[in-house]
C-alpha cells in the first residue's frame, strides 16, 4: 500500500464511560489534539474518529476498525493520540497497530507522551509505558473491586438495575416493594408453585399480558432469574459472579458476599423453601442447572462469508447496547489472520434487522399479494423497509422464485392457513406425539382433581401420607410431561428440511405473531423476547450463508429443496 501523497492527520479520542464524556473529556480531547496538529506538527489536513463509552481492553470499537481501514487505504500520514493507551491498554492489541502503522510508513504520534520511535530505544520505551499502563488498570480494577465489596459488606447498594417489585430511594439508600409489579413477582411464584414448571409459568403470565419492567415478554429463564435470587427472601447478595469470563459463571460461594436482612422480603421462608426443593428437583431431573448461562450465542456465526476473499467471518462479542442487548460483530478471517482484505466488519443487528424484516415483508406480502401483480411491485413491497434503502433491487430471479411461491398459495382451494402442516407423514408422526402427550397431561390433571376430591368429600377416609404421596406424584408427572410437551413443540418449530412454504408457516408462527402487527422488526428486542439461542437454531434451519461486501450485506441464500440464492441485493 503507497503511503499518503499528502501530511494528513487520523486524530482518534476515546473515553471509556459516559460520565467522561458528560464531563467534557472528549471534547477537550478532541480540540487539544487539533491544536496539537495544526501548530507542533504543522498538519492542517486531519479527521477525528471518536469512541465514545468503550473500554481499552480491546480494539473491537467501530470508531477505530474504520480509522484502521483508512489508514490501510493510504488516507493518512499520522496517527495522533491523547496518550496512548487511548488506542488499547493491551499490550498485544497495541503492539499489532503500531507495527501496522510502521509498515506503511505512518508515524505514530502521543501528545501528552514525548518519545522517538525512530530508533530501537524508542520503540522499548513506547512498550514499556504500554506495559505499566495495562498494569495501572489492573492496579486501578483490584482497588475499585476491593471499595465496592467493603460497601457490599456494610449492606450498601453498588449500583446496577434494581430488581424487579423493588425500588430503591437513592436519599435513604434504601428499597421499598413496588405493589404493581410485587403482584405479578407473587403470581409468578404461586404459579411455579402449583405448576412446577418455568416454561408454563412463563407461558401463563404472557398470556394474561402481563411483562417484565422493560416490557418483554417472560421467559423460563427470566422467571428462573427471580424464583432463584436471595433479593425476594430479603438478602443482598454480592461478588457471585465472575464477570471477567464470557459465561458470567459463579464464583466459589466463600468468596459471596451476602447480607441477610437487608431489605423488606417479598416471599415467605415457606414459599422459599418450596421453590428450592422444585428447583432442585428438576434441576437433577433434568441433569443440569437451569441457572448455568451458556457462552455468549453468536446467532449468525458460521454462515457469513467475505464477498472479497471468500474467507469465513469469524464472531466476537460486542459491547452491550443501553436496552440491554450484547451483538455481536463479525469480521472477515483473511483480515484479521493475515491482513490480506479490506473488507468491513459487521454486527449482528445490520444482519439481524435485514434479515428478519426481509422474512417478515415476504410473509406480510403473502397477504397483500394479487395474482397480477408484477415482479416490480413485488420487489417494492419487499423493500419498503428502511432496513434495505442501500438495496438498489433484488435479482430477478429471487423476485420470480417469490411470486411462484405466493402463486402457489392462491392457486385453486388450496389457499394458505396459518397453522396448516405440510411435512407430511414426519410431521404427522410429532404431531401424534404431541397429541398423546396433551392428552396423558389432561388425564393426569383429572387424576389430581378426584384425588383432592376424594380427600376430601369421600365417605371412606384416606390416609393424609397416602394422599400426600400420591398427589406429590401426580404433580412430579404432570410436571415432567409439561417439559416434554414443551420441548416436542419447540422441536417442530425447528425441524430441518423444510420447504419454502413450511419455512413460511414456522416463521409466521414461532418470531413473527407479535412483531407483525408492529411493523418493522426491532431485531434487538426481537433476540431479547425469543432468546439468541433460539433465532440461532432458527437461522441454522433455514439460511445457507450470507454474503457481506463493504460491511454490508451482498446476498442471502436461504435454504430450500433446491438451495436457491434468494435473495441478491445491487
Amino acid at each position: 500500500m503507497p503511503r499518503a501523497q499528502k501530511q494528513k492527520a487520523a486524530i482518534y479520542c476515546r473515553v471509556s464511560t459516559l460520565h467522561q464524556v458528560d464531563k467534557d473529556s472528549l471534547p477537550m480531547q478532541r480540540q487539544d489534539m487539533i491544536n496539537y496538529a495544526k501548530y507542533v506538527l504543522s498538519i492542517k489536513d486531519y479527521e477525528v474518529f471518536e469512541d465514545a463509552g468503550y473500554s481499552g481492553k480491546n480494539t473491537d470499537r467501530p470508531a477505530f476498525q474504520e480509522m484502521m481501514e483508512r489508514i490501510e487505504r493510504g488516507e493518512f500520514s499520522h496517527v495522533l493520540v491523547w496518550k496512548i493507551d487511548r488506542i488499547s491498554r493491551n499490550l498485544l492489541d497495541f503492539a499489532t497497530m503500531y507495527a501496522r502503522c510502521k509498515k506503511l510508513g505512518v508515524t505514530f504520534v502521543s501528545k501528552n507522551e514525548q518519545f522517538d520511535t525512530s530508533t530501537a530505544m524508542g520503540e522499548a520505551m513506547l512498550k514499556i509505558i504500554l506495559v505499566f499502563a495495562e498494569l495501572e488498570r489492573n492496579m486501578t480494577s483490584e482497588r475499585v473491586a476491593s471499595t465496592m465489596n467493603a460497601r457490599a459488606a456494610e449492606g450498601k447498594w453498588n449500583g446496577g438495575r434494581v430488581p424487579f417489585a423493588y425500588a430503591y430511594d437513592r436519599e435513604t439508600d434504601s428499597f421499598s416493594i413496588r405493589d404493581d409489579e410485587a403482584k405479578v413477582a407473587l403470581e409468578l411464584k404461586d404459579t411455579y408453585l402449583r405448576t412446577h414448571s418455568l416454561t408454563y409459568t412463563a407461558r401463563l403470565l404472557n398470556g394474561t399480558g402481563k411483562r417484565t419492567r422493560r416490557g418483554y415478554a417472560w421467559t423460563p429463564a427470566t422467571v428462573a432469574i427471580i424464583l432463584r435470587s436471595p433479593f425476594y427472601r430479603g438478602t443482598y447478595r454480592y461478588n457471585y459472579r465472575d464477570e471477567s469470563d464470557v459465561t458470567f459463571s459463579f464464583k466459589a460461594q466463600n468468596e459471596w458476599i451476602l447480607c441477610a436482612k437487608h431489605h423488606p422480603p417479598l416471599f415467605s421462608e415457606a414459599d422459599c423453601r418450596q421453590v428450592d426443593y422444585w428447583l432442585g428437583k428438576n434441576r437433577r431431573h433434568h441433569g443440569k442447572a437451569t441457572h448455568v448461562q451458556r457462552k455468549h450465542v453468536h446467532i449468525f456465526a458460521g454462515l457469513i462469508r467475505c464477498g472479497v476473499c471468500g474467507s469465513n467471518y469469524a464472531a466476537s462479542v460486542d459491547r452491550a447496547r443501553v436496552s440491554g442487548y450484547q451483538p455481536s460483530m463479525y469480521n472477515c478471517g483473511g483480515r484479521r489472520q493475515k491482513g490480506t482484505c479490506k473488507n468491513r466488519y459487521v454486527n449482528d443487528i445490520t444482519i439481524g434487522g435485514f434479515v428478519f424484516n426481509y422474512i417478515s415483508n415476504v410473509i406480510r406480502l403473502r397477504t397483500a399479494f394479487r395474482p397480477q401483480w408484477s415482479l416490480a411491485r413485488i420487489q417494492r413491497f419487499l423493500l419498503q423497509d428502511e432496513n434495505f434503502r442501500e438495496v438498489a433491487s433484488l435479482s430477478a430471479d429471487t423476485l420470480r422464485r417469490v411470486q411462484s411461491i405466493l402463486l402457489g398459495y392462491t392457486v385453486g382451494t388450496a389457499e394458505y392457513q396459518a397453522g396448516q402442516d405440510m411435512r407430511g407423514h414426519g410431521n404427522a408422526t410429532a404431531q401424534a406425539r404431541e397429541a398423546n402427550l396433551r392428552a396423558e397431561l389432561e388425564r393426569k390433571k383429572r387424576a389430581l382433581s378426584r384425588l383432592t376430591h376424594l380427600f376430601l368429600y369421600a365417605e371412606d377416609e384416606i390416609h393424609e401420607a397416602d394422599f400426600l404421596r400420591e398427589k406429590r406424584s401426580l404433580q412430579d408427572d404432570i410436571a415432567s410431561l409439561q417439559d416434554d410437551l414443551a420441548k416436542a413443540e419447540q422441536a417442530s418449530v425447528f425441524a430441518s428440511s423444510m420447504t419454502d412454504e413450511e419455512f413460511l408457516q414456522k416463521a409466521a408462527r414461532l418470531l413473527f405473531q407479535d412483531a407483525m402487527g408492529h411493523g418493522s422488526i426491532d431485531f434487538p428486542g426481537l433476540a431479547l423476547h425469543v432468546g439468541k439461542l433460539e433465532l440461532k437454531n432458527f437461522i441454522n434451519a433455514v439460511i445457507e450463508q450470507i454474503i457481506v461486501l463493504d460491511g454490508r450485506i451482498g446476498t442471502v441464500n436461504i435454504l430450500s429443496q433446491n438451495h436457491e440464492p434468494h435473495p441478491r441485493c445491487n
